[in-house]
């Protein structure tokens, strides 16, 4: 199920830790579990803060920033941020970008360390925690979620407790990427696609997701939209412009000799370009093979008209291991690990 959201520059599905003592009660769970969610399960708690805080590359969010220093300054407090947008579409060349832990279900009353401090000791401040409890540690819960030390509290003998967990994890894991993806809005805030704001297309997106089963998704430019693989690892381009982009993109084809029709099918919106090659790579704008740069263009009104295609299989300048970098070969790894 996908929540409804504000959009964010990239989401990809994470893995969801669960802590108990009660070994029984783990396996009871894992039976109770979608098929398609990502999990592992510890019944010791140090081995579960170990993972959980491992020492690992920065983040996408982190990665993404960099720091220079304007030309002919020399002090340090000079220095700007930069924000390399083309590194977020690389991430899925990352096969290990699932193990990302987004959400934490722990119990309460666990023998050497009870779950309250067990989240306090949680290093990555965008995790969201879960706390299974009794019936008479209610109260602690309820202080622990004011205090912030928790996101969410479910009774354990609640004969829905496993569904309320479940129900929970998409609003959770939005929440996670929510937080992750702050610095990354503000920094696009000067020059961020408009349709990451547009209440009409974040509707349009969110269908288009559930029609095509896409499970992640990252934002590109040159043409702008998003890249989107379903959980096998097929690669779809959603090339999404506004009407002043289709019609730079009619004056390009113009000014580099594209026949009548390419023009025409531009400049009436029946066709957007893909342009992956640059013309320059040519001995001659005749060789340009136009049609095979120009996709179907539908029509959305939001914010602004948009025009868009959804690209099958585009040519991507990116390293992507269609075997196992994908979410699919993430849960069978993780079966074979368990």
């Amino acid at each position: 199920m996908i929540d409804s959201q504000q959009l964010f520059p990239y989401f990809f599905p994470t893995t969801v830790i669960f802590v108990d003592d009660n070994a029984s009660f783990l396996k009871g769970l894992a039976l109770q579990l979608p098929e398609d969610l990502a999990y592992q399960m510890f019944g010791n708690a140090e081995e579960a803060l170990a993972r959980i805080n491992q020492p690992g590359p920065p983040p996408l969010y982190q990665r993404c920033f960099s720091h220079y220093r304007a030309s002919g300054v020399d002090t340090g407090s000079e220095q700007l941020i930069h924000l390399d947008i083309s590194l977020i579409e690389r991430e899925v060349s990352n096969a290990d970008r699932f193990r990302e832990i987004a959400v934490v279900v722990v119990d309460y009353d666990m023998p050497g360390i009870d779950g309250l401090t067990f989240c306090k000791r949680i290093e990555n401040p965008h995790i969201r925690k879960v706390l299974f409890t009794g019936v008479a540690d209610e109260k602690i819960a309820v202080e622990a979620f004011n205090a912030g030390v928790i996101d969410r509290f479910i009774i354990k003998n609640d004969p829905n407790a496993v569904n309320r967990v479940v129900d929970s994890l998409d609003s959770l894991q939005n929440a996670y990427f929510r937080g992750i993806s702050d610095m990354l809005r503000r920094s696009l805030l000067l020059n961020a696609p408009a349709f990451l704001s547009d209440d009409t297309f974040e509707t349009f997106f969110n269908r288009l997701r559930r029609e095509h089963r896409f499970v992640e998704y990252y934002l590109v430019a040159r043409p702008g939209g998003f890249l989107l693989l379903n959980d096998h690892g097929v690669l779809y381009r959603l090339v999404v412009l506004d009407d002043e982009e289709v019609a730079t993109q009619a004056k390009f084809a113009a000014a580099n000799g594209a026949p009548d029709k390419i023009i025409e099918d531009l400049e009436k919106r029946r066709r957007l370009g893909y342009f992956y090659e640059s013309i320059e790579e040519y001995f001659e704008a005749a060789e340009y093979e136009w049609d095979e740069y120009l996709f179907p263009c539908r029509r959305l009104a939001g914010s602004h008209v948009w025009f868009w295609s959804l690209i099958e299989s585009p040519p991507v300048d990116i390293d992507f291991d269609d075997e196992n970098s994908h979410y699919h070969a993430y849960l069978e790894r993780l079966d074979i690990e368990a």
